[in-house]
């Protein structure tokens, strides 16, 4: 049998229902809602017709039915059960097809915001111009060679070095937008400009504090050239901090001062270490958290990463972010690609073309002799064992890990936060991240700062800080004794609604107003006292949950449910 991880789909065609009410519940059953049954999720479909089975797919379902079934299995999901018993390089996300969870998803970011107009520069051991990165639109703006004395500026960078994975999987994870997988794996910033810098010495021996130092020097006096607000440095310096600030330090101390958000990576092992410029005050140092490649916060487990003080001692991480589980493009023409393809194509063949390929003179030079003579089946398990080896999630991606990937995924976040509001500081993009992360049960605060960065909550803030277009504006949705406000940024939209339990999914019956500034906002009376799942409906054609509230989870549809939790007021 062939498993199948590649993009999720739905297991089989689901007719949109006919019939006007669920026949479940009973509730009316909006059509225009009706519509998103076809993104129904495989595992959602199958519990429903296990606990019914006297109900038939074609006959619909309403939301909340299936949001009783998707929390009824959200609480028996146990740490087994994720990690399942499937051949995959990666636990099983619970979801409709065993695949690997899209970064943007992963951290709640803001759909609407991309990095657009914002620079980020990358420092890393080398870079390619890979399509996710320059395809439809080439967004790198200056690929830099800073190994020697004197930083030289290139055109062309294509070879497939092995130095250069590292710093393509970085930029990748942060802002590639996934071209390669039908954007599927696209970074959280993928619209925005990129500066790469190549960073280490002409003897290749390593990568040493000075040689970050001349790299963001370079950068710190390209700032203005580029507009660059963000610097990525996915590096670490030679020496644990001994509390007093280093050069590099000091460097990453006057970038920050000249308007550059400096995020670095704290490293890895789990030690009581820190180096720099992780170790800069003003640097955001970033931990890791393994997720396990699920939604459900209640299985989110610290990554080993590294904590400790850094110069005047500060205190380090200030927050975590995934660091495994995280997709990335391999670098293409290498042995690594190359094998990729190839048992991709194989896992995906027909028995008889497997079969036939098994005779080839092609397939002696690959496997031996003891594996052609096995059942296709027993060929199949090697050639899956292998894959999932390797970390092949897709024909051009892997799964990479550590808190080199953790510091992309923030520096993204921080470009979303100053495409939303590009007056913002530094030190405010810094305490926005801090204030709105989600801190780990269990978890001291020394190995994990504030928490868990959320992306769509940091977001808002940008957008309600001095200078944001919306400053001072509540937070969605703010809560009266008498009514709720809820408030829904998309300047692209012409219409939006509100459809959630509390009314029961017609889209016909709250209207958001707007836009001002693209804000569009609604005020209805407080529902009794429940837990409501609600999303917005988009143009009447798409829906999306409110990224700004921190209460979600899965929806059964492929994305998420936000949640109007009430209590019950005092008279």
């Amino acid at each position: 049998m062939t498993i199948s991880i590649a993009t999720p789909v739905i297991q089989r065609s689901l007719a949109i229902p006919v019939s006007h009410a669920c026949p479940l519940c009973g509730q009316p059953l909006d059509p225009v809602i009706a519509r998103f049954q076809r993104d129904l999720e495989a595992r959602v479909l199958h519990r429903l017709e296990a606990v019914h089975p006297k109900w038939k797919p074609g006959e619909g379902i309403c939301p909340d039915c299936v949001f009783e079934a998707v929390r009824q299995m959200r609480a028996e999901r146990t740490e087994s059960a994720i990690q399942g018993a499937l051949p995959l390089p990666f636990p099983l996300n619970g979801r409709g097809d065993a695949h690997l969870l899209p970064t943007p998803l992963r951290v709640n970011a803001h759909p609407n915001y991309t990095g657009r107009g914002v620079t980020i520069a990358f420092l890393d051991s080398g870079f390619y111009p890979h399509p996710d990165l320059v395809r439809p639109v080439n967004r790198i703006l200056c690929y830099a060679d800073a190994t020697g004395a004197e930083v030289v500026e290139k055109e062309r960078f294509k070879k497939a070095r092995v130095t250069n994975w590292h710093g393509l999987m970085t930029a990748s994870v942060g802002a590639g937008n996934g071209f390669m997988s039908s954007r599927l794996y696209r970074g959280i910033a993928s619209q925005a400009r990129l500066v790469l810098v190549k960073t280490g010495n002409p003897r290749g021996r390593g990568i040493r504090e000075r040689d970050i130092h001349r790299a963001l020097a370079w950068v710190v006096a390209q700032r203005e050239r580029f507009d660059i607000r963000v610097v990525n440095v996915s590096l670490g310096g030679d020496h644990p901090s001994t509390g007093k600030l280093t050069m590099l330090d000091e460097l990453a101390e006057e970038a920050v001062a000249q308007g550059l958000v400096v995020v670095t990576a704290a490293g890895n092992g789990g030690q009581h270490r820190i180096v720099p410029p992780a170790s800069a005050p003003a640097a955001i140092t970033v931990g890791g958290v393994n997720d396990q490649n699920v939604l459900d916060p209640r299985f989110r487990r610290r990554w080993p990463s590294n904590y400790g003080f850094g110069a005047h001692k500060v205190a380090k991480p200030e927050v975590l972010a995934p660091s495994i589980w995280l997709a990335a493009p391999m670098l293409p023409r290498t042995w690594v690609h190359n094998e990729a393809l190839f048992l991709w194509e194989l896992e995906r063949s027909s028995d008889r073309e497997l079969s036939g390929f098994l005779q080839t003179e092609y397939a002696e030079t690959r496997f031996k002799k003891e594996t052609r003579r096995l059942p296709l089946d027993e060929v199949r398990r090697i050639i899956r064992g292998r894959m999932n080896e390797q970390k092949y999630i897709h024909p051009h991606y892997q799964h990479v890990d550590g808190t080199s990937m953790a510091a992309p995924v923030v520096s993204a976040v921080a470009a979303q936060m100053l495409e939303a509001n590009p007056a913002l500081t530094p030190s405010q993009v810094k305490e926005i991240l801090v204030q709105t992360a989600e801190p780990l049960d269990g978890v001291p605060f020394a190995q994990q700062g504030a928490g868990v960065i959320n992306a769509g909550a940091a977001v808002a803030l940008a957008l309600r800080a001095r200078g944001g277009l919306f400053e001072e504006l509540p937070l969605s949705p703010r809560l009266t004794r008498k009514s709720v406000t809820f408030y829904y940024h998309d300047p692209s939209a012409r219409s939006v609604a509100l459809v959630g339990g509390f009314n029961g999914w017609q889209s016909k019956k709250y209207h958001l107003h707007g836009p001002a500034h693209g804000m569009w906002q609604i005020t209805i009376p407080r529902p009794p006292a429940d837990v409501y799942p609600y999303k917005f409906l988009v143009d009447g054609m798409r829906w999306a949950h409110d990224p700004e509230n921190p209460a979600r989870m899965e929806d059964g549809y492929g994305g998420l449910n936000s949640l109007l939790v009430l209590s019950k007021t005092k008279a």
